[in-house]
């Protein structure tokens, strides 16, 4: 594709993500601070919570290969179509896994694909947080020090996103009892609690992605 069909899908897909989290995070202030609504009704509202927040996952995945791509077609990094196809192949392949990890979450399977996909994103920290900073420090294999601390940033990202899984599974110290109809103040606190922090991770991601943006447009 031309550079001008990967800049606008790049961007479209950026839109996407923060559109998205938008509305996820919306959508669990309401069910974290719905009481007065009925438990079952709050599970089922929590289960399609659960359905929109892939979106915000779909953008992460596809952003990488899309950024990639561009940085490849501008000779900022040292990637030819084969390994271009490769990183497309293994996204798509990540992008296969999250979506079967979220499918098969109430199977007996679901604990052990949830524990793999959590300990993934350590790896691809680690991986994306050495790329950036090693192309800082000696040029290679970014040469532009704008695109090293995309990736830097991006690293941030995933870490956030880690960060607010952590607040999600604070909560359900709570949630089984709410939505069996035996949940107390305590409970309820918990719950707005958690999504309270997870809610100051996520203005941190979208920071995160606001200067990320900028150093995309700007290349200073």
């Amino acid at each position: 594709m031309s550079y001008e069909v990967i800049l606008w899908l790049h961007v479209l897909v950026m839109g996407y993500w923060i559109g998205s989290d938008l509305v996820v995070n919306a959508l669990t202030h309401y069910v974290a601070r719905g009481s007065s609504l009925p438990p079952l009704e709050r599970k089922r509202l929590w289960d399609f919570l659960l359905h929109v927040d892939q979106h915000p996952r779909n953008a992460l995945i596809l952003s990488v290969p899309l950024g990639f791509t561009l940085a490849a077609q501008i000779g900022q990094v040292p990637l030819d179509d084969a390994a271009l196809a490769a990183l497309w192949v293994a996204s798509a392949l990540w992008f296969g896994f999250m979506w079967l990890t979220h499918w098969k979450r109430s199977a007996a399977s679901g604990p052990v694909l949830a524990r793999w996909d959590w300990r993934s994103r350590y790896v691809l920290i680690a991986c994306v947080l050495f790329i950036g900073v090693k192309s800082l420090v000696t040029g290679s294999p970014m040469s532009a020090p704008w695109l090293a601390w995309k990736v830097i940033l991006f690293a941030g990202v995933l870490a956030c996103g880690i960060g607010i899984r952590y607040y999600i599974r604070d909560a359900y110290r709570a949630w089984p009892r709410i939505w069996a109809g035996k949940g107390t103040a305590e409970d309820e606190q918990t719950v707005v609690t958690a999504m309270n922090r997870g809610t100051y991770v996520l203005w941190c991601l979208w920071t995160l992605l606001f200067v990320i943006g900028w150093l995309g447009v700007a290349k200073p």
